[in-house]
């Protein structure tokens, strides 16, 4: 069964730093060895190393019971090995994530195939390690998926050999370790909890608790008499007896767990960090690296989605941005402007199923929202660019959208002395006497400043999960703990952004292949012929594969898909409670969400529709 979506990697040089700082596997890492290694930052590392080789000799073991796999009666004792291997693993994920970030990957990786787009259409890679033991040994009849079972057992040996080996030469500092347990919290509320990495077997709430536990045993060294440690200690307590008194993720409340408990946990984490004067890696990430928990209200940093190169845009280029954004002269023929299709007034939005191309026909997909799309990698429906100041290029000179010509633009809008004017404020480091103030760059540098301005992260749910518990109603609580169990809407739409670039290290973009229909039926129906990213990559498993979108003010956002074939929120949650396109008679080779109906009663999907109402938040999002 297929249970979720491959993750597609973007060229993401903006995001740098311990987590770990680069796409690949280094024994260099922010915390290599230098005469400032703290002592108690060594035993962590002690800890750590501990940590993995307990996971190769739970793996070895697993591998032994895989083999031996002959009969049904074999096969709870391979399962035994195999939870012992995935809490042993729970264990060493904090380190193996932080530090050998590729390695993790490959031993836990989504059961779904990987394509390198740099490498062609034919560069399709098999998935591997214990996400594929896990669906072969929890499917329907794991006897016969005895030889795919034995060579990924097979496979997670050498790969744990070689973060034996990786983890034998690191060295760390008190930041670091401390940097790397904020990201395993923020790595068990966003993708732990929603069942991200045990979608068949359902053991997330086991595994919760045993990754609560490597943080325990992270800390141990830095543990003192301080109060600050009492509360830490009595969160944690409360935590993890919350996580253990149910094993059912469907009826787990997770909206209390999240606001009440492990919330508050990453704080008094912060405040005895504080305390023990243990400061931050000098690096810049879009999980900021001073935020106690990506829940907190100033929790990203938006020019970490940014290109390496770009700075925080000043007053005065966002509000340049925003007048040109609102410019007819941006068009080829001076007659649409980006607020044409994108209007304040519906959350920048048109309120279509598609918008008009200048000729006339029908556009190939929905007008997407702006608000908080500088909190992703990757625009359009099928990802074709990955900053937003590639996106500008794109939509301008697009010639079924604006058909304009940057270059043109820059040399017409220079011929206005009012426009050069603006152009001279919001760009203080060109010299007075310089005749190009005006440059295709700096379009794009001020339009796209502008977009990243309209970021808000301060709906009701929001507000709710630090704290104001009275922001939410009870029906649309009910829809949270649905949005991240029962429905998994959160194994794609991960919070708290709820867009499908993955936390916590915010690196890499989400497409799914959903099945959309080219109509709203509910039988017998055909797939939108739109190939998605597949035009783009001519690589199979993205055939149909589409960007998985925010769902941040998606109440003003209608209609829905990648071709507005849905008017209502409610007929979106049918499609996905009756199993995607294969739920509605499409039958797709790499449909990635899961064929299963989710079986939602229609309370639970009224309560869905409710929450996802309540993720509203266009404050000061209208022109001025």
């Amino acid at each position: 069964m297929k249970t979720r979506s491959y993750l597609f990697t973007l060229a993401c040089a903006a995001a740098m730093g311990a987590c770990g700082g680069t796409n690949t596997d280094a024994v260099s890492t922010p915390g290599a060895t230098t005469a400032s290694d703290d002592a108690r930052a060594m035993q962590t590392i002690v800890v750590w190393r501990a940590h993995v080789d307990t996971l190769a000799h739970r793996i070895a073991q697993l591998d032994s019971a895989a083999v031996a796999l002959r009969t049904d009666a074999d096969v709870p004792r391979v399962r035994t090995a195999f939870v012992d291997a995935r809490r042993a693993f729970k264990l060493a994920e904090l380190a193996l994530e932080y530090y050998t970030p590729t390695t993790a990957k490959e031993m836990n990786g989504p059961a779904l195939p990987e394509v390198d787009d740099e490498e062609g259409p034919e560069a399709v890679f098999p998935p591997t390690g214990f996400q594929v033991i896990e669906e072969a040994l929890y499917g329907d009849a794991p006897v016969s998926e005895r030889e795919a079972i034995t060579r990924e057992t097979g496979t997670l040996r050498p790969l744990v050999t070689r973060a034996q080996t990786m983890m034998g030469a690191q060295h760390a500092s008190d930041a670091h370790v401390w940097d790397a347990v904020k990201l395993e919290l923020a790595r068990i509320a966003t993708l732990g909890l929603p069942g991200f990495d045990s979608p068949v077997a359902g053991h997330s709430l086991a595994e919760a608790d045993v990754a609560l536990e490597s943080i325990v045993r992270s800390l141990a060294p830095y543990r003192t008499a301080d109060s600050t440690w009492s509360h830490l200690d009595s969160l944690l307590a409360e935590a993890r007896t919350m996580l253990l008194a149910t094993s059912d993720r469907d009826t787990f409340d997770h909206f209390t767990f999240l606001s009440q408990r492990l919330i508050p946990l990453g704080r008094a984490m912060q405040q005895v960090r504080l305390s023990m004067a243990i400061g931050v890696p000098a690096e810049r990430r879009a999980f900021r690296m001073d935020a106690a928990t990506v829940f907190d209200s100033a929790a990203f940093d938006v020019m970490g989605f940014a290109p390496i190169d770009a700075t925080p845009g000043t007053p005065a280029q966002i509000a340049l941005g925003e007048r040109l954004f609102h410019d007819t002269q941006l068009s080829g023929d001076g007659t649409r402007a980006c607020s044409s299709c994108h209007m304040a007034e519906k959350a920048f939005t048109d309120g279509l199923a598609v918008n008009r191309a200048r000729g006339g026909a029908p556009l190939a997909r929905n007008t997407p929202t702006v608000i908080n799309s500088g909190l992703q990698l990757g625009s359009f429906a099928d990802l074709r660019t990955t900053y937003l100041e590639d996106q500008v290029t794109d939509v301008v000179e697009n010639v079924d959208e604006m058909h304009g010509s940057l270059s043109r633009i820059a040399a017409r809008l220079a011929t206005d002395t009012s426009v050069v004017a603006r152009f001279r404020v919001a760009f203080t480091n060109v010299p007075a006497h310089t005749d190009s103030v005006v440059t295709a760059a700096q379009i794009r540098t001020v339009l796209a400043a502008y977009q990243r301005s309209l970021t808000r992260l301060n709906s009701p749910v929001d507000r709710a999960l630090r704290g104001d518990v009275a922001a939410l109603s009870d029906q649309e609580r009910r829809g949270f703990n649905v949005f991240v169990g029962k429905g998994k809407c959160a194994t794609c739409h991960f919070i708290p952004l709820t867009n499908g670039t993955v936390p916590p290290a915010y690196r890499k973009a989400e497409v799914e292949v959903l099945g959309t229909p080219s109509r709203a039926v509910i039988a017998n129906a055909t797939i939108d012929p739109d190939l998605g990213r597949y035009r783009l990559t001519r690589a199979e498993p993205h055939r149909y594969a589409f960007k998985t979108p925010s769902l941040r003010n998606v109440a003003l956002t209608a209609p829905y898909m990648h071709n507005g074939v849905y008017r209502t929120l409610e007929a979106v949650v049918d499609f996905y409670n009756r199993g995607g396109g294969a739920g509605i008679g499409i039958q797709l080779d790499h449909q990635t969400l899961p064929p299963d109906p989710l079986r939602l009663t229609t309370t639970e999907q009224r309560d869905l529709v409710a929450f996802m109402r309540a993720l509203t938040d266009t404050t000061g999002t209208q022109r001025r």
